[in-house]
């Protein structure tokens, strides 16, 4: 620094760069000086300004009676400040603060006026954009449609909304300053502070939970809550920011909702317990029906009369077909309704299906067929007895509504890339067909085409049900197509194991079927003589399988048990070599009569054949769980015994 410049030269020179604009005049505001930093505020250069009035170039903009009063101001204080508008040379406008005093000389007299001012366009702007939206928060805080709080670290409140207020009924004055606890559902009053805790520990900084709260009229009220934790810029915990939202109705809903859910299980739980019930109460009479029936069969009966016998069973099986129509439909709509796979033979399903429809397609003169292919895997894991059911369901169909002409089956086979075997089946017939205006509702409960078809035709509407629920139970699909009057056309689909790739848990039912279609064609052992055990509390019952097993097995010693204690007992002293085990009996069941002899080292292996007016699949587990071996199901298929027999009674067995 020159120490010997004179003293008005350094001032000059600490106005000029001065970070605020110094502009000085004569007492008609005539611009005598111009520093630099006006020159950048304003966009003028000095010789630009020099000599012309601030009117001119500042462009100031206030009233005359504005400006008479800022000159009042300077003349009565001496100095004047405050903000105005302003404009640079590009025309822009600008936000001033200025300070303007006058301007003396050595002797004191006034010579001019200068003016410091300070560009606060862009302070003005942020501070304007910050007032707008602390009052857009303020509204937005104040009129939200849930409660919004400010809670303090402690869950103390610090401000709350109006939609607050009105949740818990307490004014602002009530609810600030107290801890949110106390307004708190007394088991949920330490709800907070778990998550408080954990946000302050730096996890769970956004949550949200429920908590319920008593309102002022003592009302319990469910509310959703969401807790923000706020920090400063150091990241230092200051306040919650809490979401109040008021979940009453929904939870009442909910509530309502579980209770009418727990209320529709039980109901469906006693429809589905009347249902099983009743299919083993009528399946036990019909066992009888159907059983003495096909007995009498055969015996030495006119043609007349096998003809009236042949009826008699027809019509038990097609009482026997409603109910298990009825049985199923029931634990589809349960969500109880599972297979049971094993390892079947593909051409023995089709030839039962096949069979079991043959004389009704005879009786109307139909031509049923089975389009051979060679192709076709033998072996397949499948439940077979729903796929037995598939087949009889659409070729029953099928035969009901043609009149004349053909009922054709075919199946092929597809190797897929998972190794299975896609198995597709078509059932084409020359009936009635299905109008297009039916199709939406072909696969309905209780539906058929036409408002007299249970009278023409008879059945329950339930079939066609069944068999979509049971494919879709499978992996597979169904589709149809038809022409009225020339008839219609099922195709159904299904993966399945092939018997090369079937899980080896497998290998004993694959032996068992083996051995059954092996040796079907021999229907009596005439040269053995078992000791068989009949556990079973209805005499009748016990009678006619006494009399079937005979008609297969006629030196056979057959002992009877009414109830699973006396299956227990004779057991251990008879040492039989098959047990036929009644499940559900007075006193003790068949479930526990098998558990006990299993346990028995002495008769633990032989072999135990369950005999149940039940035919769920559950009830077979359970069987299958305490060691049973095989399982019959009343009305007992007389076929079904011989092959029973025939699997533990033949002469390489017994030995």
């Amino acid at each position: 620094m020159d120490h010997n410049l004179p003293k008005e030269v350094y001032s000059s020179l600490i106005l000029q760069y001065l970070y605020d604009a110094v502009i000085v005049t004569d007492l008609q505001f005539q611009i005598t000086s111009w520093n630099l930093a006006a020159e950048r505020i304003y966009g003028y250069k000095l010789e630009e300004v020099i000599g012309k009035s601030t009117k001119e170039i500042l462009k100031t903009s206030a009233s005359e009676e504005a400006r008479a009063k800022s000159i009042a101001d300077l003349n009565t204080n001496g100095i004047w400040q405050g903000e105005v508008f302003q404009h640079r040379k590009d025309g822009s406008k600008l936000r001033i603060r200025s300070a303007v005093s006058y301007l003396k000389g050595n002797d004191g007299v006034t010579i001019g006026v200068i003016a410091i001012n300070r560009d606060i366009t862009e302070e003005n702007r942020i501070r304007e954009e910050f007032a707008e939206s602390e009052e857009r928060f303020r509204m937005s805080f104040e009129n939200a449609g849930i409660g919004v709080c400010l809670l303090d670290l402690e869950g103390k409140f610090l401000k709350v909304n109006k939609k607050i207020q009105s949740m818990l009924g307490y004014t602002e004055t009530e609810l600030i300053g107290r801890p949110s606890k106390d307004f708190a559902y007394k088991e949920d009053q330490n709800i907070f502070d778990q998550y408080r805790d954990s946000a302050l520990k730096g996890k769970d900084v956004d949550v949200v939970y429920e908590k319920r709260y008593i309102s002022k009229t003592n009302q319990i009220l469910w509310i959703e809550i969401s807790n923000s934790l706020v920090k400063d810029r150091k990241g230092s915990p200051l306040y919650f920011v809490v979401h109040f939202n008021d979940i009453t109705e929904r939870k009442n809903a909910e509530f309502h909702l579980l209770n009418a859910k727990k209320e529709a299980e039980r109901a469906n739980q006693a429809k589905s317990d009347f249902v099983a019930n009743m299919s083993h109460e009528i399946r036990t009479p019909l066992n009888g029906v159907i059983g003495f029936n096909e007995l009498l069969l055969t015996t030495n009966l006119d043609a007349d009369q096998k003809e009236f016998v042949k009826n008699a069973i027809s019509s038990a099986h097609g009482l026997l077909g409603i109910i298990n129509d009825i049985l199923d439909i029931s634990k589809i709509e349960a969500g109880k309704l599972v297979l049971n796979e094993t390892v079947s033979n593909l051409k023995h399903i089709i030839k039962d299906s096949l069979g079991v429809l043959q004389w009704k397609a005879k009786e109307k003169n139909i031509q049923l067929e089975f389009e051979e292919n060679h192709d076709l895997q033998e072996w397949i894991v499948v439940d077979s007895t729903r796929l037995r059911q598939i087949l009889i369901n659409l070729i029953g169909n099928a035969v009901k509504f043609t009149e004349k002409g053909s009922v054709v089956l075919k199946i092929t086979s597809e190797l897929t890339e998972n190794e299975k075997v896609k198995l597709s089946f078509s059932i084409k017939d020359t009936g009635i067909g299905i109008p297009e205006s039916h199709n939406a509702n072909i696969f309905q409960s209780f539906w058929q085409g036409e408002s007299n078809s249970t009278r023409r035709y008879g059945g329950t509407g339930l079939g066609l049900r069944i068999t979509k629920s049971l494919l879709d139970l499978m992996g597979g699909n169904i589709e149809f197509f038809s022409e009225e009057s020339k008839g219609t056309e099922f195709r159904f689909y299904i993966e399945c194991l092939t018997l090369k790739n079937a899980n080896h848990s497998n290998e004993e039912n694959e032996n068992f079927q083996k051995d059954i279609w092996e040796n079907i064609n021999q229907y009596k052992l005439l040269d053995v003589t078992p000791k068989i055990l009949i556990a079973e509390d209805n005499l009748m019952n016990r009678d006619l399988l006494k009399r079937m097993i005979l008609k297969y097995i006629p030196k056979a010693i057959l002992y009877e048990a009414d109830n699973g204690l006396e299956a227990v007992k004779m057991g251990r002293e008879l040492n039989p070599n098959l047990i036929f085990m009644d499940v559900q009996m007075p006193g003790m069941d068949g479930l526990e009569a098998t558990t006990i002899i299993r346990t028995e080292k002495s008769n633990g292996q032989i072999p135990i054949v369950a005999l149940t007016a039940g035919a769920l699949y559950e009830e077979r587990k359970k069987c299958f769980d305490v060691g049973m071996d095989h399982f019959l199901t009343k009305p007992i298929d007389i076929l079904a015994l011989n092959q029973v027999l025939f699997h533990y009674l033949n002469p390489v067995k017994l030995d």
